[in-house]
């Protein structure tokens, strides 16, 4: 039961922004956030320390934070401006209070975080251009100045620190691994540049792995393949071409208009090609397997890509697949391994 509890608001979240006027996925983010949230605190009651109050706290001001500006009541009700100042204050407070938990529970893990997050709150107010390299795209426009680009709407979240503190603190309740450092290295080289969440992507995937030589089951197949669908996207971007050079006269709103319908009409044929070969490939390992939840995954994937504008947000129905899977594995499909072995029924998350 405590794997479903955890799971719903993971795949309503996942779900929703696939619909037709449904919120968009930063506006749905939160539901992720609290589901996984809900299962670090399983994993917590076997492993305690400060790596998930650190968690919850990075988690939630990540989700407040990404969630501006996503929805219509959020512009209505707050203003842009005042919403940055508040952020600031909000993370100063939390930079101090941080500290002052540090020096309580004498904490190098948490005072390390704190600092970190107090110089990435400073560092984040600087000018856009200075974050370097290929974070920003910028479109060559003849006879005009530089512009710069968002290719992908994922600005530096200085709150994702506090996050790679939680990380870092939860090597001191379990041995260093492979996905400690991915994970760490992912989220503060998001402040960067947005290609290393990659690095986040391969941390959960490799988290994934050994957690599924002790609970093995259809979800991390399903979980690689989304993972993977999921990052495509931002590889192609990474990939293509780093500036276009076009007319002053069509530098304004027809421009934009004009990349808008040249991506669309570019999408509409690769990614709808990749997307059914992914799902003729689910469809066929379903019946190997015999798994009629990822040959509802194949077929609800298929669908959702032919009805979308952008068929790589698709994804989002592999990975919520990926949590119907682990939801609906049995119970007794958990092992023991190492030093758990000898406590029934207990097994260390990632």
């Amino acid at each position: 039961m405590g794997a479903v509890v955890w799971a719903l608001p993971v795949l309503l979240g996942l779900v929703l922004p696939l619909g037709e006027g449904g919120p968009p996925v930063e506006a749905s983010l939160s539901l992720v956030i609290a589901g996984l949230l809900l299962r670090a605190r399983q994993a917590h009651a076997e492993r305690p320390g400060a790596w998930f109050p650190l968690l919850v706290t990075g988690s939630v001001l990540f989700g407040v934070a990404a969630t501006d500006g996503s929805a219509g009541w959020w512009d209505l009700m707050v203003d842009p401006v005042a919403f940055d100042l508040a952020r600031d204050l909000v993370g100063l407070a939390v930079a101090v209070g941080l500290g002052a938990w540090a020096w309580r529970v004498r904490s190098p893990v948490v005072a390390v975080t704190a600092l970190a997050y107090l110089a990435a709150v400073w560092h984040s107010r600087q000018p856009v251009e200075d974050f370097g390299w290929f974070a920003y795209t910028p479109v060559v426009i003849t006879g005009a100045p530089v512009v710069p680009v968002v290719p992908f709407d994922f600005p530096p979240y200085p709150e994702l620190v506090v996050v790679a503190g939680a990380v870092l603190a939860h090597t001191r309740v379990d041995r260093v691994r492979v996905w400690h450092v991915a994970a760490i290295a992912g989220l503060l080289g998001s402040l960067v540049h947005y290609g290393a969440l990659a690095l986040v992507v391969a941390a959960v995937v490799i988290a994934g792995y050994e957690l599924n030589a002790r609970r093995p089951g259809a979800w991390y197949p399903l979980l690689v393949v989304g993972a993977g669908l999921a990052v495509w996207p931002v590889v192609e971007r990474l990939a293509g071409p780093r500036s276009t050079r076009v007319d002053p006269a069509t530098a304004a709103d027809g421009y934009y208009a004009d990349v808008t319908a040249v991506a669309v009409a570019h999408v509409d044929h690769d990614e709808l090609f990749l997307a059914f070969a992914v799902a003729a490939g689910l469809a066929v390992w379903s019946w190997r397997r015999k798994s009629p939840t990822v040959l509802l995954t194949a077929v609800a994937y298929a669908g959702v890509a032919w009805s979308l504008t952008l068929p790589e947000e698709a994804a989002l129905v592999v990975l919520a697949g990926a949590a119907v899977a682990w939801a609906t594995t049995a119970p007794g499909a958990t092992k023991t391994v190492g030093r758990w072995a000898g406590t029934p029924g207990r097994w260390p998350g990632p």
